[in-house]
């Protein structure tokens, strides 16, 4: 009986906790899939430019947005960043590419931690702490198709815990991106792959398919991009982003997000700032996503960066 009361306790909080998740970035997608921490993008410059990400993934966050665009790298990068969500709930990112003559490799791992939740029984007496986290590992690969054409696949393993209550998949990624007349255009279809399985139950994963463009204006110091994003089983979303170099070192970003349906019936949308500051081999972004209609707090998102 014991163990039956955990195990509700356990469900009911991780529908509270996923259900968050909606909330946070209306503009991400809805929809009836598990693994929702997959929505959530990944590396600050992205977010700046309102996850209009997809043609440009010029970093190794590329793991995450476009795989192919792995190919677009010149040298190896590292790239670890920090997210300030809701609630004290702390996202984790590690990713890494290494470019080579033929083939560019890349890896990366994101790890949400909700810390440990207080747990009571239907008497409201106290229970012990339960603990929760999200957990993805992603290994990629990229080559040319051509001399304006790249291919990336990524082969990714994921796994959600509620206490003793664990979830796992695999999925895969694959995208192609392609340049022409300072035009770049990407498109990549993300966590591709079977059901995940809790216990007796099976979810779908939040699969999706994403589109975008992007091109550079006034000498080369401004970026601008444009994405769509949709969730297989939810609502298209619409992304717009800019780069400006404002000195050699120092960027300013800026980013749109827009989605209509939402479950509450009205249209959402999310606007970002960004700023990059680069220095020798390294870089510093950092996004402030400010609170929404939903009731989601204000996110901050940290990045750094190191080149070889």
């Amino acid at each position: 009986m014991k163990v039956i009361k955990k195990n509700v306790a356990i469900w009911a909080i991780a529908a509270v906790a996923l259900g968050g998740f909606g909330n946070i970035s209306a503009a991400q997608g809805f929809g009836s899939s598990t693994m929702n921490f997959l929505k959530i993008g990944v590396g600050a410059r992205a977010l700046g430019m309102g996850s209009a990400f997809t043609s440009i993934a010029d970093n190794p966050s590329a793991v995450y947005w476009n795989a192919a665009g792995l190919r677009r790298l010149e040298s190896s990068q590292a790239e670890f960043s920090h997210q300030s969500w809701y609630q004290d709930v702390n996202i984790e990112n590690l990713y890494v590419a290494i470019p080579g003559n033929k083939i560019s490799f890349g890896a990366g791992i994101t790890y949400l931690n909700f810390g440990e939740i207080q747990s009571y029984d239907e008497s409201g007496v106290q229970g012990e702490g339960l603990s929760m986290y999200n957990m993805a590992v992603s290994v990629s690969a990229a080559a040319d198709l051509g001399e304006h054409v790249s291919v990336g696949v990524v082969a990714k393993y994921i796994e959600q815990s509620f206490d003793i209550v664990k979830g796992s998949a695999f999925a895969g990624d694959i995208g192609l991106m392609a340049d022409w007349r300072g035009i770049q255009a990407g498109v990549s279809a993300v966590n591709i792959g079977g059901k995940v399985t809790y216990l007796a139950e099976k979810e779908d994963l939040p699969a999706s398919f994403r589109a975008g463009i992007s091109f550079r204006q006034f000498d080369g110091k401004a970026l601008f991009s444009l994405d769509t994003h949709s969730p297989f089983g939810g609502s298209l979303s619409m992304h717009q982003g800019v780069e400006i170099d404002i000195l050699d070192q120092l960027s300013a970003r800026s980013g749109l997000s827009y989605q209509s349906g939402t479950p509450e019936g009205a249209d959402a949308v999310s606007f970002n700032l960004g700023l990059g500051l680069r220095y020798g081999k390294g870089r510093f972004d950092y996004t402030f996503i400010p609170s929404d209609s939903y009731g989601s707090d204000a996110a901050h998102t940290f990045s750094i960066s190191i080149c070889w």
